[in-house]
């Protein structure tokens, strides 16, 4: 009976060297594998049942050799969380990036060109206008330049308006939206939070510190990953390795269920059955899909997404209070620009102590009108104006209305001398403005707020810049203590191997010997 327990022993230790063998084997080959972690056979010695006691005669016959305690999986389950922040933070900033660099080249005008090139030419047609007040050359030369200045604030607009169009749609329908970049992440998204459940479905039924367990965590990792890539991520491991995950504290999967999937709403038609709709270009919702319908959990969960791409391109679509630089923050500035420049030249030209040329006589003066503005908004010109629908009044645009453009000043009514045309110049007080602080341009004159403008651009650029590429190097950094902690070294499976080869070798020879003693006894019994 020693024997032919030897004997087991000893196939026993063959068998768990050649699985050891197979493990290190399994390593090797997927050394270049994305997201596997290494493994190591746990070795432990294997007892037979039964009573031991003191009696060493008795304990030599419980010895059962060797057993696979279990297939350990290496894991760093702190450092894989702070991973997965910083790839978060980094997918942000390449985002925010991406759309400064873009906001950046809308306004990389060449010099003497764009808004800077305009306004320059609009003031040194009014500087023209000023020395010859009645000369309908200059009038019309001052209405060209203006008529450029609104069509290129009109231009600029348009193309901030393509680039949140780009990333967030429109705000007004589904099918810009559908063609949104952040609707190819969140279908992403909803597609990883599926993957997620399936995975915790699978870990549930299968027996921890098993190779197919092992492998599920490494697809439960790289799953994780791509989540986190996405937006910030909280989750909770159960003892099996599945994980509950949580957007902010929104539960969007429990076990093998996904509670909830990520909705996307244009922002203009969130607002016609919701009133906490809050100038959001886009609304995100969560819902919970089931065979009986669609519930909503989260009417509006814009604000849980604070990193990832989606939180990038959210932020994109903000103007914030912050003073963060985001295309809707320079599209409201250029709105400010334009609505100033409009009030301001509008309240010169109407103002009831100014007086235009009569085109009847262009020797004469008289008083101007309260409607003859020099700049409206949008096609009948009663809009608030805006960068998007600044246009010239119609007034300017017929035959006599480049007379409408008035000429002198008096403070004085009595002074008033209707031969007086270019005494007490009122485009002398419109040509001033070039100067002047504008108190709704936080004190600049129109000229400086848009320089500051293109500096705040510029120095959001370069700050966004050192952001993401020092960001590059935590990940990378991350990235590689990452597979220190648990890629695949060949000199230590080299090691293993040569250890587990020995091993089985000399349990091959015991296996021999015992095997020799056998037949020697079998002969002798003849």
């Amino acid at each position: 009976m020693n024997l032919l327990s030897s004997l087991n022993i000893s196939a026993g230790a063959l068998s768990v060297n050649e699985k050891a063998i197979s493990v290190v084997s399994h390593n090797v080959s997927n050394m270049n594998t994305e997201g596997y972690h290494k493994q190591r056979v746990n070795l432990a010695a294997r007892n037979i049942a039964g009573q031991i006691g003191d009696n060493p005669d008795n304990q030599v016959r419980a010895n059962g050799g060797v057993k696979i305690q279990n297939v350990m999986r290496y894991n760093d389950d702190y450092l894989n969380n702070y991973y997965r922040e910083q790839l978060s933070l980094k997918n942000m900033y390449e985002q925010q990036l991406g759309d400064l660099d873009e906001l950046a080249n809308i306004f990389d005008d060449m010099e003497g060109e764009g808004i800077d090139g305009a306004l320059g030419k609009f003031y040194e047609a009014l500087n023209n206008l000023n020395q010859y007040p009645a000369s309908s050359t200059a009038r019309t030369n001052f209405i060209e330049t203006a008529k450029t200045l609104c069509s290129v604030l009109n231009s600029k607009s348009a193309q901030l308006n393509k680039l949140t169009g780009e990333s967030l749609g429109d705000g007004s329908t589904m099918e810009s939206l559908q063609n949104s970049r952040i609707y190819s992440q969140y279908k992403g998204l909803n597609s990883a939070l599926d993957d997620l459940a399936a995975v915790n479905k699978a870990l549930q039924t299968t027996q921890t510190g098993t190779l197919t367990a092992n492998n599920l965590l490494d697809r439960r990792d790289l799953i994780l990953h791509d989540i986190a890539q996405y937006t910030d991520i909280n989750i909770d491991e159960k003892q099996n390795g599945s994980v509950d995950l949580y957007i902010g504290d929104i539960p969007m999967v429990k076990g093998s269920s996904v509670l909830g999937h990520l909705e996307l709403t244009p922002g203009e038609i969130y607002k016609q059955t919701h009133s906490d709709w809050d100038d959001e270009t886009v609304v995100i919702s969560i819902v919970n899909k089931t065979d009986t319908g669609i519930q909503e959990i989260v009417s509006k969960a814009n604000s849980s997404f604070t990193g990832g791409s989606i939180g990038g391109l959210l932020a994109s679509g903000m103007d914030k209070d912050d003073g963060e630089t985001t295309a809707a923050s320079v599209q409201n500035s250029l709105n400010k620009l334009a609505e100033e420049v409009a009030n301001i030249f509008n309240d010169l030209n109407v103002n009831s102590k100014a007086f235009c040329i009569d085109p009847t006589n262009t020797n004469h003066l008289k008083a101007t009108n309260a409607n003859n503005k020099i700049f409206v908004g949008g096609k009948d010109g009663t809009e608030t104006v805006t960068a998007a629908n600044i246009r010239l009044a119609d007034g300017l645009l017929t035959d006599s209305g480049i007379w409408n453009i008035s000429c002198a000043y008096f403070d004085n009514m009595e002074d008033f001398d209707i031969n007086a045309v270019g005494n007490s110049n009122n485009v002398q007080k419109m040509l001033e403005t070039r100067s002047q602080g504008q108190q709704a341009l936080d004190g600049m004159s129109i000229e400086d707020y848009y320089s500051a403008l293109l500096g705040r651009i510029a120095s959001a650029g370069d700050s966004s810049k050192t952001l993401y590429e020092t960001q590059c190097d935590v990940v990378d950094s991350l990235e590689n203590q990452l597979d220190s902690a648990y890629g695949v070294d060949l000199n230590e499976e080299l090691v293993d191997l040569v250890k587990y080869q020995t091993a089985y070798a000399a349990a091959a020879q015991v296996f021999n010997v015992v095997n020799n003693c056998l037949d020697t006894l079998m002969s002798l019994g003849r």
